[in-house]
C-alpha cells in the first residue's frame, strides 16, 4: 500500500489553502498562517501625515473664506482644487513608490481627506456668535502663512536649481499666469 502524504500550505495571495497530494516517503505539512507583510516604506506614512496636515489647513481656509463671504469662499475652494487635483496625483505616486498597493494607497488618500472635513469643522466651529470676524481673524493668515511656507521651503528651492534657461523661463510664466488667474478671478466674481 501507498502512503500519501499531502503538503499543506495557506498563501495569503491566493486567499484559500493550496493542497498538493504526493506519494513521498516523509510527509510534509507546512501550514504558513502568517505571512510576513509587504514592507512598506517610511516615507509613505510620512507623506500621509503631512497630507492630513494639509488637508486640515485646507478645510481650515475654505470654511474660513466662507466665513469672510461667499465669494471668497468659492475663490478658495477653486484654487485649492486646481492645486489639490496635482497634488493628489503625486501622493498617490509617492504611496505607490512607499510600497502601498492602488487598492490601499487609494484608501489612505482618501482617508487623510478627513484632515480637510476636520479642519472646516474647527473653523466653523470656531465662529463666534458676534460674528466671523474672531474666526476669520487668525484663520486665513495661520492658512496663508502655511501655504507661503510651502511655497518658499519646498517649491522656490526647487524652481532655484533648474539650469535650462528655456525651463526657468517657463516656470516663470506660468507663475504669472496663476496670478493673472486669480487676478481675473477675483475681478470676474465681484
Amino acid at each position: 500500500p501507498e502512503k500519501l502524504n499531502s503538503e499543506v500550505s495557506v498563501s495569503p495571495k491566493t486567499n484559500g489553502i493550496c493542497s498538493n497530494n504526493n506519494s513521498d516517503s516523509k510527509p510534509k505539512t507546512d501550514i504558513s498562517l502568517y505571512a510576513e507583510p509587504e514592507k512598506i516604506k517610511t516615507s509613505g506614512y510620512l507623506n500621509l501625515l503631512a497630507n492630513c496636515i494639509d488637508n486640515f489647513t485646507h478645510g481650515l481656509a475654505v470654511a474660513g473664506s466662507f466665513l469672510v463671504s461667499r465669494k471668497v469662499g468659492f475663490l478658495t475652494t477653486f484654487a485649492i482644487l486646481l492645486h489639490e487635483i496635482p497634488h493628489e496625483v503625486g501622493d498617490f505616486a509617492i504611496l505607490l513608490r512607499a510600497g502601498f498597493d492602488r487598492w490601499k494607497a487609494a484608501r489612505m488618500q482618501l482617508s487623510t481627506a478627513l484632515g480637510g472635513v476636520l479642519g472646516a469643522c474647527f473653523a466653523l466651529c470656531s465662529q463666534s456668535q458676534n460674528g466671523a470676524e474672531n474666526a476669520t481673524a487668525w484663520i486665513l493668515p495661520f492658512t496663508s502663512g502655511g501655504f507661503l511656507y510651502i511655497a518658499l521651503v519646498n517649491v522656490v528651492p526647487d524652481l532655484l536649481q533648474e539650469t535650462n534657461p528655456r525651463n526657468s523661463f517657463l516656470q516663470i510664466l506660468l507663475l504669472f499666469c496663476g496670478i493673472a488667474v486669480m487676478a481675473l478671478l477675483s475681478v470676474v466674481m465681484d
